[in-house]
């Protein structure tokens, strides 16, 4: 009975084991799966911060208010305007011409502003919908580091990074 006993647990002990070993592949999966890509990225402590000045809070919040627009204007309407880096989500006019409805939210992560630049965190859904309700073309909760710049006392996106 001892014969068969030792060896089934050193089996199952073996395979116990391995399935808590590290795996690259286990990890390549979760890096690329999870929506905050940029744990090995050295802006990710960035986000492990909190911006607890009101005044910084309130100028990240305005720049992404006004950054909703990119999202609902096409890229042929967004040459005529000054939307600094945000110009990058602008869709195609034909995107617009066949949405009936486009939805767009922008979710503040967190923001850090010194002197004239400084960076904003967000998180970010836009979703183009046909006339049936049905969505057509969109990105959805895409965590995003905006790089910032005061130019003639107004704040813009001068630089979009993004995980892929």
């Amino acid at each position: 009975m001892k014969k068969v006993i030792i060896p089934a647990l050193l089996i199952l002990s073996a395979c116990i084991l391995s399935a808590c070993s590290k795996n690259e592949n286990t990890e390549k999966y979760i890096y690329e799966t999870t929506a905050y890509q940029y744990i090995n990225d050295p802006n990710h402590k960035e986000l492990q911060t909190k911006c607890e000045d009101k005044e910084q809070i309130e100028i990240a919040k305005k720049i992404i208010k006004d950054s909703e627009k990119a999202f609902k204007i096409s890229l042929q309407e967004a040459s005529d305007r000054d939307l600094g880096a945000c110009s990058a989500y602008c869709p195609d006019k034909t995107v617009l011409d066949n949405a009936s409805t486009t939805n767009v939210s922008i979710e503040y992560l967190n923001t850090k502003q010194d002197g004239d630049s400084g960076y904003i965190w967000v998180k970010y859904t836009a979703e183009y919908l046909d006339g049936y309700g049905e969505g057509f073309k969109g990105s959805y909760d895409v965590v995003s580091r905006w790089e910032i710049k005061k130019e003639n006392n107004e704040w813009k996106v001068t630089k979009i990074t993004e995980a892929i």
